[in-house]
């Protein structure tokens, strides 16, 4: 074994780390593991210890009904794991947790080495990479604009990282004198990101146009833009809610545009790549066809992942939600999803903390097993760790719904999507209106040629009966035949924009009523 005083010197590199920064939970139960076992009790720590002495639990705290010790465990884990790879990679000592156990072991660098590290995509279920351009701030002469470049450089890319399903290609292009480089080939070459999102801005009328484009790499198609205007004076707020808005269009599961086309891309390929599966299954039931056919797909896909990989994160965590899909289309009997439906959601918040829809589906099961306390603190920790994550909103709405749970679904679905309390009434609505099929429903039924379409209020009134009922199946089912009645798109893999600043329009509305301060009378969009 190490020294102790060496031992205490990497603890402290650790603690005072980047990563470690602010992490309260996670350093405290750090140092006290580490403690105890250098005073020789290392083969002694137990959950109730650790919850009482370093994370500050009651002392009625029962670990077999409370996961928060084994959560903050895989924490510490992957921050450990995220050190050695980055700040601690020339350390010459490294402390590990193993997983299964609390007590930490320590090995020096010639040990190390001998260590089998396996690529990300051996190991773990991926989603599309995306690579972000922006402007040459070296060109930009107007202080106020670099400074509003070099903002959203910063703030968009750790926005867009609190969805784990999407990875970020960061490093910029470099565009000799001269010659025009084709950003859309070196984002594929260089950084195999199969999308390309090129943020532009530029000053306007006492503030700032920022347009953003999205492209496919791989077909060089341009499947999404829209524009935004900010005041001059902005602030980070507004930019998270900019921020939030575009990614909710574009990246989230349930209604994202370039998710959408990544799937169906991948569902036309001879062979989906087996680390994509898991995701292109997903997003296929859940945004083109959630029907009892392409669920099966889903499922077996994430068996198929979490068999072979037992640490695969994503498809632990998408499989706990595939079991509420389940649990809503009564594909198996209740009594048969309880089990693997509360293993799955409690090894998908060890292996994703900090994950706001590992947070969410667990709250769900919590409600599904009638413990409502804990899903409460579980729906409020999902919304505190992501608040932009409307994904992670919509899921709960549909399962708190489905689970009987009407008026905290449609409290949580009148907050996450904006809803207008004039139509339809939100007391009326049906969350999956919001969740399946990307909205279509609900954005067409805005329009009265459209709603007409859609089959109108006897559409309607079939969906709340059936969402009365507890037929999720019959909803869904529904739902999809309405919005097949629709006019194809010209294209079906190009997705219009959405009106993009209804909801933000909304939302800074709301802010300058409560604060005379905020944006008095410099709103106006862009479109």
């Amino acid at each position: 074994m190490e020294s102790k005083e060496s031992i205490k010197k990497e603890l402290g590199q650790i603690l005072a780390s980047r990563l470690f920064e602010g992490k309260k939970q996670a350093s405290n139960f750090l140092a006290y593991i580490i403690e105890e076992t250098l005073i020789g009790r290392g083969d002694k720590i137990t959950q109730y210890g650790i919850a009482i002495e370093a994370l500050g639990k009651p002392a009625e705290f029962c670990p077999t009904e409370n996961p928060a010790v084994r959560v903050e465990a895989g924490r510490v884990r992957k921050l450990l794991e995220e050190y050695y790879a980055s700040e601690g990679s020339s350390s010459k000592l490294r402390i590990i947790l193993p997983s299964g156990s609390y007590q930490p072991v320590f090995e020096t660098s010639s040990s190390t080495t001998s260590v089998q590290h396996f690529s990300p995509k051996s190991i773990q279920s991926l989603g599309p990479k995306v690579h972000i351009s922006y402007p040459d701030t070296a060109l930009i002469r107007d202080d106020a604009l670099r400074s509003l470049i070099y903002n959203m450089r910063s703030l968009l890319p750790m926005t867009l990282g609190n969805f784990r399903e999407v990875r970020i290609a960061l490093a910029r292009v470099s565009q000799p004198k001269g010659h025009k480089v084709d950003e859309l080939e070196i984002a594929w070459r260089h950084h195999q990101a199969e999308f390309l999102l090129q943020c532009h801005s530029e000053a306007a009328d006492a503030g700032f146009a920022i347009k953003f484009v999205l492209f496919h790499t791989l077909t060089r198609e341009q499947l999404w833009s829209d524009s935004a205007w900010v005041p001059i004076h902005y602030t980070q707020t507004i930019l998270e809610t900019v921020f939030s808005q575009f990614i909710l269009e574009t990246f989230s599961l349930h209604r994202g545009i370039a998710m959408a086309y990544w799937s169906r891309y991948w569902k036309m390929q001879r062979d989906i790549p087996c680390h994509y599966r898991v995701l292109v299954e997903h997003i296929h039931f859940l945004q083109d066809k959630a029907g009892d056919t392409n669920l099966q797909a889903f499922l077996d896909a994430c068996q198929a992942r979490t068999q072979r990989y037992h640490d695969d994160a994503l498809a632990h965590l998408h499989y706990a939600v595939g079991c509420l899909y389940a649990y809503m289309l009564r594909t198996e009997p209740t009594a048969t999803l309880e089990i693997p439906w509360n293993r799955l959601a409690l090894r998908a918040l060890e292996l994703n903390p900090g994950n706001a829809l590992a947070h969410s589906i667990f709250a769900l099961e919590c409600f599904h097993r009638g413990d409502y306390e804990m899903g409460k603190v579980e729906i409020e920790t999902a919304r505190q760790v992501n608040p932009f994550d409307h994904t992670g909103g919509h899921l709960m709405a549909v399962g708190l719904c489905a689970l009987r749970h009407w008026e905290l679904a449609f409290t949580l679905l009148r907050d996450v999507a904006g809803l207008d309390s004039r139509y339809p009434d939100p007391l009326r609505v049906v969350p999956c209106l919001f969740y399946f099929r990307q909205g279509e429903f609900a954005k067409a039924a805005r329009s009265s040629t459209q709603y007409a379409t859609l089959g109108g209020w006897e559409t309607f009134g079939t969906l709340v009966n059936h969402c009365r009922a507890g037929d999720c199946n019959g909803c869904i089912q529904t739902l999809s035949r309405a919005v097949d009645m629709l006019p194809p798109n010209p294209s079906h893999h190009r997705l219009p924009a959405s009106n993009f600043w209804e909801n933000i329009q909304q939302n800074w509305a709301e802010q300058s009523t409560s604060n005379p301060l905020i944006l008095t009378n410099t709103l106006t969009s862009s479109q």
